[in-house]
Protein backbone atom coordinates (compact mmCIF):
# COMPACT_ATOMS: atom_id res chain seq x y z
CA UNK A 1 0.00 0.00 0.00
CA UNK A 2 1.20 3.69 -0.74
CA UNK A 3 1.40 5.53 2.24
CA UNK A 4 0.50 9.21 2.16
CA UNK A 5 0.05 12.42 4.60
CA UNK A 6 -3.12 14.93 4.81
CA UNK A 7 -4.11 17.03 7.13
CA UNK A 8 -7.66 16.96 8.90
CA UNK A 9 -9.73 19.59 8.12
CA UNK A 10 -13.01 18.50 9.11
CA UNK A 11 -14.27 15.68 11.36
CA UNK A 12 -17.59 14.69 10.74
CA UNK A 13 -19.06 12.12 13.05
CA UNK A 14 -16.57 8.99 12.85
CA UNK A 15 -15.37 10.26 9.11
CA UNK A 16 -12.20 13.08 8.99
CA UNK A 17 -12.31 14.90 6.05
CA UNK A 18 -8.36 14.68 4.90
CA UNK A 19 -6.79 17.61 2.66
CA UNK A 20 -3.64 15.29 1.22
CA UNK A 21 -1.23 16.97 -1.76
CA UNK A 22 -1.33 15.07 -4.66
CA UNK A 23 0.28 11.78 -3.61
CA UNK A 24 3.49 10.34 -5.88
CA UNK A 25 1.15 8.01 -8.22
CA UNK A 26 -0.41 11.38 -9.23
CA UNK A 27 3.07 13.43 -9.31
CA UNK A 28 4.11 11.16 -12.30
CA UNK A 29 0.66 10.52 -13.66
CA UNK A 30 -0.01 12.45 -17.17
CA UNK A 31 -3.78 13.19 -16.35
CA UNK A 32 -2.83 15.48 -13.07
CA UNK A 33 -3.34 18.58 -14.26
CA UNK A 34 -6.87 17.67 -15.52
CA UNK A 35 -8.09 15.00 -12.57
CA UNK A 36 -11.30 15.06 -11.67
CA UNK A 37 -10.00 14.65 -8.14
CA UNK A 38 -7.67 17.39 -8.55
CA UNK A 39 -8.86 20.05 -10.73
CA UNK A 40 -6.59 22.62 -11.09
CA UNK A 41 -5.31 22.47 -7.09
CA UNK A 42 -2.38 20.70 -5.86
CA UNK A 43 -4.70 19.07 -3.31
CA UNK A 44 -7.78 16.39 -3.06
CA UNK A 45 -10.13 15.83 0.23
CA UNK A 46 -10.76 12.54 1.37
CA UNK A 47 -13.48 11.14 3.49
CA UNK A 48 -11.26 8.53 5.64
CA UNK A 49 -13.21 6.97 9.09
CA UNK A 50 -11.48 8.58 11.59
CA UNK A 51 -9.75 5.38 13.09
CA UNK A 52 -7.10 7.14 14.68
CA UNK A 53 -8.93 9.04 17.08
CA UNK A 54 -7.15 12.43 14.51
CA UNK A 55 -8.68 16.10 15.84
CA UNK A 56 -9.09 19.13 13.28
CA UNK A 57 -5.12 20.32 12.41
CA UNK A 58 -4.12 16.48 12.68
CA UNK A 59 -1.50 15.63 10.00
CA UNK A 60 -2.38 11.83 9.32
CA UNK A 61 -0.87 9.08 7.88
CA UNK A 62 -3.17 7.07 5.99
CA UNK A 63 -3.33 4.55 2.60
CA UNK A 64 -5.08 3.62 -0.46
CA UNK A 65 -4.95 0.15 -1.52
CA UNK A 66 -2.81 -0.43 -5.08
CA UNK A 67 -5.94 -2.50 -6.33
CA UNK A 68 -8.34 0.27 -5.65
CA UNK A 69 -6.25 2.71 -7.69
CA UNK A 70 -5.73 0.61 -10.68
CA UNK A 71 -9.84 -0.78 -10.92
CA UNK A 72 -10.46 3.42 -10.81
CA UNK A 73 -8.20 3.97 -13.17
CA UNK A 74 -9.16 1.48 -15.13
CA UNK A 75 -12.92 2.36 -14.74
CA UNK A 76 -12.70 5.83 -15.56
CA UNK A 77 -10.09 6.43 -18.66
CA UNK A 78 -9.94 2.59 -19.85
CA UNK A 79 -13.87 1.72 -20.14
CA UNK A 80 -15.21 4.65 -22.00
CA UNK A 81 -12.67 4.61 -24.62
CA UNK A 82 -13.64 0.74 -24.92
CA UNK A 83 -17.40 2.03 -25.10
CA UNK A 84 -16.07 4.13 -27.78
CA UNK A 85 -14.55 1.52 -29.96
CA UNK A 86 -17.51 -1.02 -29.24
CA UNK A 87 -19.74 2.04 -30.35
CA UNK A 88 -18.13 2.70 -33.40
CA UNK A 89 -18.28 -1.36 -34.28
CA UNK A 90 -21.88 -1.55 -33.59
CA UNK A 91 -22.33 2.00 -35.56
CA UNK A 92 -20.60 0.13 -38.84
CA UNK A 93 -22.68 -3.42 -38.24
CA UNK A 94 -25.83 -1.84 -37.76
CA UNK A 95 -25.70 0.64 -40.91
CA UNK A 96 -26.41 -2.25 -43.37
CA UNK A 97 -29.40 -2.77 -41.39
CA UNK A 98 -30.62 0.52 -41.02
CA UNK A 99 -29.75 1.85 -44.39
CA UNK A 100 -27.54 4.99 -43.64
CA UNK A 101 -24.13 6.38 -44.36
CA UNK A 102 -21.49 3.75 -42.10
CA UNK A 103 -19.10 6.69 -41.03
CA UNK A 104 -22.28 8.14 -39.80
CA UNK A 105 -23.77 5.39 -38.29
CA UNK A 106 -20.07 4.58 -36.69
CA UNK A 107 -19.91 8.45 -35.25
CA UNK A 108 -23.57 8.57 -33.89
CA UNK A 109 -23.16 4.82 -32.01
CA UNK A 110 -19.84 6.00 -31.01
CA UNK A 111 -20.38 8.92 -29.14
CA UNK A 112 -23.60 7.85 -27.84
CA UNK A 113 -22.03 4.87 -26.42
CA UNK A 114 -18.96 7.48 -25.00
CA UNK A 115 -21.59 9.52 -23.90
CA UNK A 116 -23.33 6.81 -22.22
CA UNK A 117 -20.06 4.86 -20.34
CA UNK A 118 -19.94 8.17 -18.03
CA UNK A 119 -23.01 7.60 -16.52
CA UNK A 120 -22.12 3.83 -16.10
CA UNK A 121 -18.84 4.99 -14.36
CA UNK A 122 -20.55 7.52 -12.30
CA UNK A 123 -22.71 4.58 -11.29
CA UNK A 124 -19.89 2.10 -10.66
CA UNK A 125 -17.75 4.67 -8.82
CA UNK A 126 -20.39 4.77 -6.25
CA UNK A 127 -20.94 1.69 -6.11
CA UNK A 128 -17.03 0.88 -5.33
CA UNK A 129 -16.80 3.53 -3.64
CA UNK A 130 -18.60 1.83 -0.96
CA UNK A 131 -16.87 -0.83 -0.76
CA UNK A 132 -14.47 -1.48 2.08
CA UNK A 133 -11.38 -2.78 0.31
CA UNK A 134 -11.41 1.02 -2.13
CA UNK A 135 -11.69 2.95 0.75
CA UNK A 136 -8.38 4.57 2.22
CA UNK A 137 -7.50 3.75 5.79
CA UNK A 138 -6.35 6.05 8.49
CA UNK A 139 -2.98 4.52 10.07
CA UNK A 140 -1.83 7.11 12.68
CA UNK A 141 -1.85 10.71 13.85
CA UNK A 142 1.65 12.03 12.78
CA UNK A 143 1.51 15.17 14.82
CA UNK A 144 -1.01 17.32 16.45
CA UNK A 145 -0.90 21.01 17.20
CA UNK A 146 -3.04 20.13 20.24
CA UNK A 147 -1.64 17.13 21.65
CA UNK A 148 2.45 18.23 20.57
CA UNK A 149 2.16 21.79 21.62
Amino acid sequence: MDVECGIVVEIRGKVALVEASAGGGCASCSARGSCSLMGNESKRRLMIENSAGARVGDTVEFAIAPRAVVHMGLLLYAFPVAALIAGIVAGMAASTHLGLEADLTAALFGAGAFALSFGIVKALSAVLAGKKSFQPVMIRVLESPERDG
